[in-house]
């Protein structure tokens, strides 16, 4: 072998030897765990349309990966043809940079859970997702008076109010105030009953009025087996002309009105507001919280009794005496007084 070839030959080697030790140290690097960050978890936010290069670069600086060059190649060949998704990632603890990029292949962003019970207000669940931070309370109220952007809100409702559905629900940041209300009013449409619209108009009510009624129903009473008997009560009322009278709607209209001080009084009664069925007869012009799936059914089927009246039992168990004439629900009134002063006197005898 001539000298030439031998120097040739021996550079090849050298240069072999060391691509091996670069692909061995590369391929190390790759699957080596990696936690740049400090703390115990590290959240990056994606926008949407942000480019592959764009995303790697924040990956590596904000040391979720070792290298962005190095997070590419790995994204060529173990994910070709796949994209980053965009959205609010959490990483926790050392993770291999193919453990990452398959986090935003396959898009597992953050999600949140916020529960919200049956009979709030709109105001009182636009709280509750903002304090998550899903959405800003002055987008969401903006959308509250925008019933006709949101398929499944009953036609002529004057707001949201009513058709933010109660439900365990799980958000994305990503979504926004507009996502959020889309899901929320997507429930209220899942929980209405069977042939509701139908039932509605076979009690001669529009979907909107059997909704609001329902509402009624479920600010009036947490008892299960009263539903149907308050919904009764308001139908019987509205059929034979009387004002429902309803307290939770004079409530409703105070707090709209920043008037309310935690006490229904004579004046409160008195107010002149449309959603006040004291002053205002029939119903009001839209629901007065949110309602369950219970309290829907009970507005499409309202129990066959006569009643015209109730009154809360006052014992502190949340139950209603019912009646048909005036004079029988004075007397039920004079029960839930004794009741009242029984339990007050209760609370100030010596223990």
């Amino acid at each position: 072998m001539s000298r030439g070839l031998r120097w040739w030959t021996g550079r090849l080697a050298v240069l072999s030897a060391v691509g091996v030790l670069a692909f061995a140290a590369g391929l190390l690097l790759v699957r080596s765990p990696f936690k740049g960050y400090t703390g115990d978890s590290a959240v990056v936010e994606i926008p949407f349309g942000t480019s592959t290069r764009a995303i790697l670069e924040t990956l590596e600086r904000e040391r979720i990966v070792r290298s962005r060059h190095l997070a590419y190649g790995v994204l060529r060949v173990a994910f070709r043809g796949q994209s980053l998704k965009a959205g609010e990632y959490r990483f926790e603890g050392p993770r291999t940079t193919e453990e990452v990029l398959r986090t935003l292949v396959e898009g597992r962003i953050v999600t949140y859970r916020v529960t919200i019970p049956e009979g709030l207000t709109a105001d009182e669940i636009f709280g509750l997702v903002a304090k998550e931070g899903l959405a800003a309370k002055p987008e969401l109220e903006a959308l509250f008076a925008q019933p006709g952007l949101f398929a499944g809100v009953p036609a002529g409702a004057p707001s949201l109010e009513g058709f933010l559905g109660p439900d365990t629900h799980v958000f994305t940041r990503s979504q926004g105030a507009r996502g959020v209300v889309s899901t929320l009013v997507a429930t209220f449409r899942r929980l209405l009953p069977d042939r509701f619209e139908e039932r509605a108009r076979a009690l001669g009510r529009t979907t909107l009025e059997a909704a609001t009624l329902a509402s009624l129903v479920e600010k009036e009473t947490a008892v299960a087996a009263e539903r149907a008997l308050v919904s009764a009560v308001y139908h019987n009322r509205l059929r034979v002309g009387m004002p429902l009278q309803c307290d939770p709607t004079t409530v409703y209209a105070l707090r709209r009105r920043g008037l309310w001080t935690g006490t229904l009084t004579r004046e409160g009664l008195a107010l002149d507001d449309p959603y006040n069925t004291y002053v205002h007869p029939g119903l009001p012009p839209g629901p007065i919280a949110s309602p369950g799936a219970a309290a829907l059914e009970a507005a499409v089927a309202p129990a066959d009794v006569p009643f015209l009246y109730f009154v809360a039992v006052g014992d502190g168990s949340g139950e209603h005496r019912f009646a048909v004439s005036y004079d029988e629900h004075l007397a039920n009134v004079a029960l839930f007084r004794r009741a009242r002063a029984a339990q007050e006197t209760a609370s100030l005898a010596p223990r």
